[in-house]
């Protein structure tokens, strides 16, 4: 699926995102803490100073491979050819591709299985480390009997 915008007399493709604009939009906007309740008029306006190259890495000239976009010459290009309604919409339509509070949701619920293994790892390690080092079981060439390492020690004294 994919949108298309006519802008500035060119037309820009907006699809799913890959992890390379990933990457550039964690570099462009991973600073702004964006509150859950936020609606989209509200994050376009928290957006605004960053919104030209945020669509400069989302948009793509038709016909263009993503890595050969000039993010710079296309923010400003955007920042002059965008207006609100236009804005709002591409914002819109990102987030229709792109459900992130389902990615976020999916990655949250793969974190708590990879904590869990890693607790149930953890703790079955644990009991055969307590298992193999107990008291009893282990000793050493070099153990002396706690009888014999006081009366060493009366004698190193009196040495």
């Amino acid at each position: 699926m994919k949108y298309v915008y006519e802008i500035n007399g060119k037309r820009w493709i907006l699809k799913p995102l890959v992890i390379g604009q990933i990457k550039q939009l964690t570099h462009a906007i991973g600073h702004l803490k964006i509150p859950g309740n936020i609606d989209i008029p509200e994050l376009v306006s928290l957006l605004a100073e960053e919104l030209p190259g945020v669509f400069a890495i989302i948009l793509t000239p038709e016909g263009m491979r993503l890595k050969d976009k000039d993010i710079n010459a296309l923010s400003e290009e955007f920042e002059e050819a965008v207006n609100i309604e236009t804005a709002i919409q591409i914002v819109e339509d990102f987030f229709d591709l792109n459900p992130i509070a389902s990615v976020l949701e999916r990655l949250t619920g793969a974190i708590v299985k990879i904590q869990s293994q890693a607790i149930q790892s953890s703790m079955s390690s644990s009991v055969f480390s307590q298992e193999e080092t107990s008291q009893k079981e282990t000793k050493s060439n070099g153990d002396i009997p706690s009888e014999n390492a006081k009366n060493m020690s009366s004698t190193e004294d009196g040495m």
